[in-house]
């Protein structure tokens, strides 16, 4: 071998040498199918381990939103969240991925990110339920009640059945004192959901 093809070989092969091996076109539906199958029965590392399998296709917007979306369920809320903002570069006027991002935020309690996160998938889809929703929790964890509680009634405009942003309601009108409007809501909420334990708690509390 002379020693301009061993160069060449040398750089092939630095090149190759643990980087990971992208699936053949007709082997990714497969491994696409074994991990809904397997997340199916709630075996999350398989699943992940079956989209692992494919590579590292950095374009493919659903590789990224999925493996977000496992390693959520795995409890690596950090990876996850590196995943879903891979997908959100992919395809940046997803909602979808950026409605998933902010779960991993919530989870690690970044609720600075996760404000973020909200106001820029907002930004994307202004009346987004999960955007919105999402965001008045965060701002409740943040302490602006107020901002919450605001935002708590913005959302119950358009779906005033949702007990879960009543009871919401009802913490951010307690924790701002204002204990005669707590127990409306929650009572509010315990008429048509008697066993709601977060409701039942704040009626408590407000009491």
């Amino acid at each position: 071998m002379t020693p301009i093809r061993a160069s060449l070989a040398a750089v092939m092969l630095l090149l190759t040498v643990g980087a990971p091996t992208m699936a053949h076109a007709s082997e990714v539906s497969q491994l696409y199918q074994a991990s809904y199958d397997l997340e199916s029965v709630q075996d999350y590392a398989g699943a992940l381990s079956r989209m692992d399998d494919i590579g590292q296709p950095d374009e493919d917007y659903v590789y990224h939103l999925r493996r977000g979306w496992l390693l959520y369920l795995l409890g690596r809320y950090a990876d996850s969240a590196e995943a879903y903002q891979a997908a959100v570069h992919t395809k940046p006027s997803s909602i979808e991925a950026r409605q998933g991002l902010v779960l991993p935020l919530m989870a690690l309690k970044r609720w600075v990110d996760a404000r973020k996160a909200c106001e820029e998938l907002l930004a994307v889809s202004p009346d987004d339920y999960r955007g919105n929703s999402r965001l008045a929790y965060v701002l409740y964890s943040m302490g602006r009640y107020g901002e919450a509680a605001k935002l708590y009634t913005q959302v119950l405009e358009h779906y005033p059945s949702d007990v879960e942003m009543q009871a919401g309601l009802g913490w951010a009108e307690l924790k701002q004192g204002d204990t005669a409007a707590a127990r409306r809501t929650f009572s509010a909420v315990l008429r048509v959901a008697p066993s709601h334990v977060s409701a039942k708690q704040g009626l408590d509390e407000a009491e």
